[in-house]
């Protein structure tokens, strides 16, 4: 039961962990898609950051995350949710 405890707790954590990576990752992108003058690169780099954001608003429902984790995806959530804004995505 116990190694079955472990399991958990380890796949609860390596979803955090993506869930955090998924999101730098999507900042990623949108910085990219917002300093890009071709088009093309300003869309494909903003399509890419939205589907992450709407990834991890959709999985964090699924992980337990610490108060830590909790402050850093909020954060760089509304920091994304920002610059897509600004590249014309509604929410």
């Amino acid at each position: 039961m116990d190694e079955l405890l472990n399991s958990a707790a380890r796949l609860n954590r390596a979803s955090a962990d993506f869930l955090k990576a998924d999101v730098a990752t999507a900042l990623t992108f949108s910085g990219i898609a917002l300093e890009s003058e071709d088009p093309l690169k300003r869309d494909r780099n903003r399509r890419a950051a939205r589907k992450a954001y709407d990834t991890v608003v959709r999985l964090m429902e699924r992980v337990t995350l610490t108060d830590g984790d909790v402050k850093i995806l909020a954060r760089n959530l509304q920091r994304l949710k920002s610059e897509l804004d600004r590249l014309g995505e509604a929410f």
